[in-house]
């Protein structure tokens, strides 16, 4: 099994961002020394209050993980593509494969209703889903293009390139080369440099619990992440994206292959150490997270697909309710190699990224816990993984 994690940045606390990311350097070196494969950056903005303070720009700070840790792969949970300009994402992403010779996994997803988007781009607004949904998916098909295609050119819904009636007025670079302009010097055809090392680009990574999207994905070529939910809803993205991507292929791709699952998982040496401390730090995470919708129990439900909740699921709080559902595996290394055991059986669970932000919660808890996992689990459930594909 593949495990990969995202860095944790202090959810509820404004610490300075130095000593953050000595913390995300820290961790990284932990995770690659015992056998992480990515490390995947958010991205949230203007987090006044410290709750959705991950960097704001996850591809820089990715640069400078790879450069701390020369083994490592880096990527993106996501580029929030409708608040980003498509060429600025091409040419950053091509230069950070380059900076890190072929290490880059690219994440992308349109994103979560937030104050955020609207101030980068109005069109981007995500109060309107179809609309800056339409612009993700255009986004990428530029960054694609513009990674293959020599001349690049591109019209559509939100953007056209290059855009008409700029003329070249250099004397020097007559006579116009016609892939790049037309004979009274219109910029006609663009080449976006750099391109990346990894042939032909990096492997593209949806963020997403859409059936749709895990569809497309597989149709398109790419891989995907589904955040943790039942199993009857990952089995609906599973089977839609197996279906396509075997068609793609021309071949019948293995239960669970190309996909991923983005989970809280944390271990410690006992049940009891493990629930005194994620217990308060994921309730207070959760009712920050509930505070947008008009009540924690319509958000519970929509967590488990919409379906009646029974009135144990009403009353519990929210680490109970997580665990009974396995939404979160938090408990002894026992525990967490059991649940794995039962995703790989049920959906044939090849990676996995941890998820450990829990406000107010020791930097050096997370760090044990990573050890644990790198001691105790991922030696024992490789070999599950390795016979189920056999």
């Amino acid at each position: 099994m593949r495990f990969d994690f995202v860095p944790y940045f202090h959810p509820g606390e404004n610490i300075s961002w130095t000593r953050t990311l000595d913390m995300m350097r820290q961790q990284t070196r932990v995770a690659e020394d015992v056998g992480f494969t990515t490390v995947w950056v958010t991205e949230h903005h203007f987090a006044h209050n410290g709750y959705l303070n991950a960097p704001p720009n996850p591809i820089l700070v990715n640069a400078d993980l790879a450069l701390h840790c020369p083994k490592i792969r880096v990527g993106q949970a996501p580029v929030v593509l409708p608040d980003w300009h498509p060429l600025r994402v091409a040419e950053d992403i091509a230069m950070l494969d380059n900076m890190t010779n072929g290490r880059v996994d690219f994440g992308v997803a349109r994103g979560i209703p937030e104050r955020a988007s609207i101030q980068f781009d109005k069109r981007a607004d995500k109060r309107d889903g179809d609309t800056s949904f339409r612009m993700m998916r255009e986004s990428l098909d530029i960054i694609l293009k513009a990674w293959t295609e020599d001349p690049f050119r591109y019209k559509g819904e939100f953007y056209e390139f290059p855009v008409p009636g700029w003329k070249e007025k250099n004397r020097f670079l007559e006579p116009f080369d016609g892939r790049y302009y037309a004979e009274d010097g219109e910029y006609v055809g663009m080449y976006v440099h750099p391109r990346p090392v990894q042939e032909p680009h990096p492997p593209v990574w949806f963020m997403s619990n859409s059936p749709h999207t895990f569809e497309q994905a597989g149709k398109e070529g790419h891989n995907a992440i589904a955040m943790s939910a039942p199993l009857q809803n990952l089995k609906t993205c599973w089977s839609a994206f197996q279906k396509t991507a075997s068609e793609r292929q021309g071949r019948e791709l293995g239960y669970g292959e190309g996909l991923g699952l983005c989970i809280v998982i944390f271990c410690a040496e006992t049940m009891e150490e493990a629930d005194a401390l994620v217990r308060p730090a994921l309730n207070h995470y959760y009712e920050y997270v509930g505070g947008s919708q008009p009540n924690p129990i319509w958000l519970r439900g929509q967590m488990l697909g919409g379906k009646d909740l029974s009135q144990k699921d009403k009353d519990a709080d929210w680490f109970d309710f997580l665990q009974a559902h396995n939404l979160s595996l938090v408990g002894t290394p026992d525990y967490v190699c059991e649940k794995l055991a039962m995703f790989q059986e049920e959906i044939g669970l090849e990676q996995v990224m941890l998820l450990q932000q829990f406000p107010h919660f020791p930097f050096e808890k997370i760090l044990a816990s990573m050890d644990l996992i790198a001691q105790q689990v991922m030696p024992r459930v490789v070999p599950i993984a390795r016979e189920a594909a056999e």
